[in-house]
């Protein structure tokens, strides 16, 4: 739209015209980004909580979960028990690779210090995430963009262990 000024401090807006600089409608691309970011979100939430049905409510019936031995919801399932198993102080946060969502695994020392101990990538379709994967990638591990876990949310986090 282009407002051209009128007579008598007037104006009379042109829809006609389309201006680059107002265009303010959300891209394909940010709308999908924005959707990745919210279910990464939730799987993080989720695996903190150590809630297997919430990290469910946010990946496909059919997730491909490149570490189990099989694909989809049972298989998620028994991967993600498995890990908070062998791993009870491990936490995820968010974390940004590339300009893509994914999530990085922290675990703690005997002195309270998070070291990062793996990258996870995730992939959306249809609105759900569809692939989860810990990806051999050191350099993609000290790369990613996450904060190491802290505050009042890692005390909510670690407060299932109670």
């Amino acid at each position: 739209m282009v407002t051209v000024p009128a007579e008598d401090q007037l104006s009379i807006v042109r829809d006609d015209v389309i201006s680059l600089e107002d265009d303010t409608a959300p891209r394909v691309d940010d709308r999908a980004e924005h959707v990745a970011e919210s279910l990464r979100d939730a799987f993080v939430d989720a695996f903190n909580a150590r809630d297997v049905d919430g990290a469910l409510a946010v990946t496909a019936p059919d997730v491909e979960c490149a570490e189990s031995a099989g694909d989809g919801a049972a298989a998620l399932s028994a991967f993600l028990v498995g890990v908070w198993e062998r791993h009870p102080g491990v936490v995820l946060t968010a974390g940004e690779l590339d300009g893509e969502a994914c999530a990085v695994a922290w675990l703690p020392d005997e002195d309270g210090c998070w070291s990062r101990a793996a990258l996870v990538t995730l992939a959306v379709a249809d609105g759900l995430l569809d692939v989860i994967a810990l990806p051999d990638d050191v350099d993609g591990l000290d790369r990613v963009l996450a904060v190491e876990p802290a505050g009042d949310e890692l005390d909510d986090w670690l407060g299932w262990a109670e």
